[in-house]
């Protein structure tokens, strides 16, 4: 699967963006329902939580939705292309975009997984020990990892807390803009569609 992980790197990912824009487009002829949107809601608030708490390769992001899953940032990005596809009611489009999610983020992930090993050693194991890759743990409440296994990945307390300047130089207020485009665009296509029937 050597060529794959290729065929997924860069602009790849770019172009599949922009066939799922189209396609949404093309089939969006009823406005949003809001269901869909609130979970597309969710995913851009997955995201920005995410994005107040990553320092990219000083040390593993392990507060707030770290200690659910490991990577919250694409389980982020996930909820809003399928929070979309629902809000549409497309339930095909919505299983499609979670075959490709599913097929082109593993590979992603794996290979993050590794680059992440060699800098971080044995508190990057001890993460991936305690903590899901994407989906959190099933059961009602959630569990988080405990204090005292985040400890042992992190013991810096200051990296457990929020930073809205952290979240801002991650540019996390993109999600919300990523948000309020992707609904706002099925919106004005369900009205050219419904317009062009009369």
């Amino acid at each position: 699967m050597v060529w794959f992980r290729g065929f997924i790197q860069g602009k790849t990912r770019i172009a599949l963006a922009w066939a799922f824009v189209l396609v949404l487009g093309y089939l969006s002829r009823e406005y949003p329902s809001w269901p869909g949107i609130l979970v597309c809601f969710l995913g851009a608030s997955l995201r920005y939580w995410a994005s107040g708490y990553l320092q990219k390769d000083t040390r593993p992001a392990v507060g707030g939705p770290y200690r659910f899953v490991r990577n919250p940032l694409y389980l982020g990005t996930y909820l809003m292309a399928v929070g979309t596809a629902y809000s549409i009611e497309n339930w095909l489009l919505l299983g499609i975009t979670t075959v490709l999610f599913a097929g082109i983020y593993h590979y992603i992930i794996l290979d993050e997984e590794t680059k992440l090993r060699e800098i971080f050693k044995e508190s990057y194991l001890e993460y991936c020990r305690v903590v899901p890759r994407f989906f959190p743990r099933l059961w009602l409440p959630l569990q988080p990892a405990s204090i005292g296994e985040i400890q042992k990945v992190n013991p810096d307390v200051s990296g457990w807390k929020f930073s809205a300047r952290l979240a801002m130089k991650n540019k996390a207020y993109e999600a919300y803009v990523t948000f309020f485009a992707m609904t706002g665009f099925v919106a004005a296509a369900a009205y050219f569609w419904k317009t062009l029937g009369n």
